[in-house]
């Protein structure tokens, strides 16, 4: 281990044995409608234990408690009107304040006299119109299960019905490919937030997004409301927090990953704005320095990432946010005969890099208390570049393989207004437009030459309307319906689609469900600009090309059995038509099984698929210092190509299984600290391959593979167990928390490809990731 990494260490293991006094901490907060966001002013905020400290909340509906002991808190609010909530077992610590955001909901009926029966239901999602298949995910669940470094894609692969593909964070989710899920950050549609994203994929290796800058936010499955257009699989909704209006407070960490700094705090004494800004620079190269396998290529990475609010005291409220990351990764051809003998591929080289940015100004204002607007302009950037090179002899010529560079470019106007009658009736109204500007070169290697696949650079426009109306006639029964419409202008073609979701209580604490939606989702820009030979004559036939379609059924029930406990099924069934396949001739071509790339075919919209399955959740929310959450998937995906046949797709895994549990200690010395530790299970299904032709590989002494049996064939199942400690202490004025813990716990070899091996005359087989040490020290200030 490097001098520097262990000097490095033993400052951290310092810092934790500081002697202090025993700490203490402000919780503050406000408390908001959860439909429009307007304030509660009166609300009654208790902080429970054996002396309870309460409070009123002001015309703001703001609240503050100050100099409370750190340590796991319990709070009960109370609105008259409004259901009551408590929020149990929430960290307070010495280096931040806890800053809350408080949402209640409106009661359909208005009793009386206020009694607190059950803790709330934190597998509600935010989004008060997504009924079916969507929850909530956590800023504390982002930062403390394992080996999730801190990245919310790799938080809900412990979700049912979601599934990881390979090391890297794309989602499959219900079978279907990861580059049907939608992105969404403070109301506007956002890049792929990944650093590595390859053109046309939702995922990548490592989030750009930074924990520190997440609030709680969505992640929805399927039949998702109609504010949510151009997905066919799932929708991340992203939520961010704002900085500490009353006080300066900065973040240090590093980790396996990188170094990362964060900062927030106020303008100005007296003004609710803030700032919230986060720095990260990766180093995954110290892991290989470390001899960790990590890439066979060098890598680098960094980002940024902000949240500034600027509220008015007439104008409403307006912010600014975004992000933006680089990455780049590469290796380089050796032209020397004695590394080729050694290293029978050091005579090829790669370089490959993806960077993305977005900056957003959003503006809110209420109109009373019944209406609110916002509205939110946007600026996207991503560019993905890759180059294949290699030395075909000694001595000779470097030659390019492949040469791609793509760049997209969006500017988004979104505007929805929220309208809110009376306790019964919600209805939203909005509309985005996409500008979309792009330059798409891909170039590959024919012969001795290098040929344009892809060459195009142009504008075009991608609209949508929605419109929801939520009806809650009573405590018993919520029911929504709405309708999104799209239309995308580089040819003309439109859908429009209906969707309805009912939440009805059949008992104390049981609850039945379901949601029908049609969705749609446009093809990856380069699948319409594809250029295709026909004799002598290059044509682009894709330029037509529709929607790819998909129709949601859903049916769910959930019991609430215990305080902390929450049992869920849920069965579904899509069908998925419209799907790109092979124009003019018979094969088993589809882009359902794309997880990237763009397809260099002449396609035509006729294909078709079908996901199905089952799900169950057990989940103990955190409470009493542990927490549990099992998930079971089983499901089946198939699709039908132009020779009819119906065929496993490329993601049908048939099963998922996850378990995740965490337990926290506190250790009794002269300031407060805690020990946790967290465990994580996941076993799916083995990756579908083709099945390898042995005869003619023997013969041809290559991979030749049995295309007539496509994604027929399972490599073993996929297994992996991830665990981590964290010891945190809490001192008078700051927080230090340490992490070790090690992905792959067993080094199990999960294989992700297979080859055929003429030296060994036998299959060879590649691996995912090994057994890795993760270890981590944050400090709050």
């Amino acid at each position: 281990m490097p001098k520097q990494l262990t000097c490095l260490l033993i400052f951290i293991m310092a810092l934790h044995t500081v002697n202090a006094q025993q700490a203490v901490q402000v919780i503050k907060g406000s408390v908001v409608d959860k439909s429009l966001k307007s304030p509660l002013p009166g609300s009654t905020i208790t902080i429970e234990g054996t002396t309870p400290l309460q409070t009123i909340a002001d015309e703001k509906g703001e609240f503050r408690f100050e100099k409370t002991m750190v340590g796991r808190k319990s709070i009960t609010i109370t609105h008259i009107g409004y259901k009551p909530l408590r929020l149990s077992n929430l960290l307070l610590e010495s280096g931040k304040e806890l800053v809350l955001a408080i949402e209640m909901e409106e009661e359909a009926s208005v009793s009386r006299e206020v009694v607190i029966t059950a803790k709330a239901n934190k597998a509600r999602p935010l989004n008060d119109m997504a009924l079916v298949s969507a929850r909530m995910f956590s800023v504390e669940e982002t930062r403390r299960f394992a080996a999730g470094l801190n990245d919310p894609s790799r938080i809900a692969t412990a979700f049912a019905g979601v599934a990881g593909n390979g090391d890297g964070n794309a989602l499959i989710i219900r079978g279907n490919a990861p580059n049907g899920l939608l992105w969404r950050m403070e109301g506007v549609d956002i890049p792929n937030p990944n650093h590595f994203a390859r053109v046309g994929t939702s995922g990548g290796a490592i989030s750009i997004l930074s924990a520190q800058l997440l609030a709680n936010s969505d992640f929805m499955t399927g039949a998702f409301p109609a504010e949510y257009g151009n997905a066919v699989s799932g929708v991340f909704d992203i939520k961010l927090r704002k900085g500490n209006k009353g006080k300066r407070e900065h973040t240090f960490s590093i980790s396996t990953i990188g170094i990362d700094a964060a900062t927030e705090g106020y303008f100005k004494k007296g003004y609710d704005g803030s700032y919230l800004v986060n720095y990260r620079y990766g180093f995954l190269s110290l892991m290989q320095k470390m001899g960790f396998k990590i890439t066979d290529a060098p890598t680098s990475f960094q980002d940024l990432s902000f949240n500034v609010h600027l509220p008015t005291k007439k104008a409403g409220q307006f912010s600014i946010f975004g992000f933006a990351g680089l990455s780049e990764q590469h290796t380089t051809a050796l032209n020397d005969s004695i590394n080729w003998v050694q290293k029978p591929f050091s005579h090829t080289g790669t370089r490959d890099g993806s960077n993305s940015s977005m900056i957003g100004i959003s503006h809110q204002y209420n109109f009373g208390k019944k209406m609110v607007l916002k509205s939110v302009l946007s600026l996207n950037s991503t560019s993905y570049f890759e180059e294949d090179n290699r030395y075909d002899k000694i001595n000779g010529p470097l030659v390019i393989a492949r040469d791609n560079r793509f760049k997209e470019s969006d500017a988004i106007i979104s505007t929805v207004l929220t309208l809110k009658p009376n306790r019964h009736h919600l209805l939203k109204l909005g509309s985005y437009v996409t500008f979309k500007s792009f330059d798409l070169q891909q170039r590959e290697l024919v012969g001795t030459v290098l040929k344009d696949k892809v060459k195009s650079d142009g504008t075009t426009r991608l609209s949508n309307v929605f419109l929801q109306w939520k009806w809650t006639p009573n405590d018993r029964l919520t029911f929504q319906t709405g309708l999104q419409y799209q239309q995308f202008a580089l040819n003309g073609k439109h859908v429009l689609e209906p969707r309805w979701g009912v939440r009805y209580r059949l008992a104390d604490k049981h609850f039945l469900n379901a949601g029908i939606g049609m969705h749609s989702q446009i093809q990856p820009l380069g699948n319409y600009f594809a250029r295709i030979k026909v004799g002598t004559d290059t044509l682009q036939p894709n330029l037509s090309l529709g929607f790819t379609r998909s129709n949601h059924y859903v049916l769910g029930y959930s019991y609430q059995f215990a305080d902390n406990w929450n049992l869920k099924l849920e069965t579904y069934y899509q069908w998925l038509y419209g799907i790109p396949i092979t124009f003019g001739r018979a094969t088993n071509f589809s882009v359902i099984n794309m997880e990237d790339d763009y397809a260099i075919e002449t396609l035509v919209n006729d294909g078709k698929g079908i996901n199905y399955g089952m799900e169950y959740t057990l989940e103990r929310w955190w409470n009493d210092q542990f927490y549990l959450l099992a998930t079971l998937s089983l499901y089946n995906s198939q699709y039908q190509a132009s020779d009819g046949n119906w065929r496993n797709t490329r993601f049908n895994l048939n099963n998922a299984y996850t378990l995740l549990m965490g337990k926290e200690w506190n250790i009794k010395n002269k300031h407060s600290s805690t020990l946790g530790i967290d465990f994580k299970m996941v076993h799916t299904g083995g990756i579908r391959v083709t099945p390898i032709d042995l005869y003619l590989s023997r013969t041809r002494r290559t991979t030749v593979l049995d295309i007539s049996n496509l994604y027929a064939q399972q490599l073993p199942a996929f297994f992996r167990i991830d665990l981590q400690a964290e010891w945190k202490n809490q001192y008078k004025r700051r927080t230090g928390s340490f992490i070790i813990g090690v992905q792959n716990l067993t080094n199990r070899k999960n294989p992700v490809r297979q080859q055929w091996d003429a030296n060994l005359g036998a299959i060879r087989y590649s691996y995912l990731l090994g057994r890795i040490p993760v270890f981590g020290f944050k400090l709050d200030l």
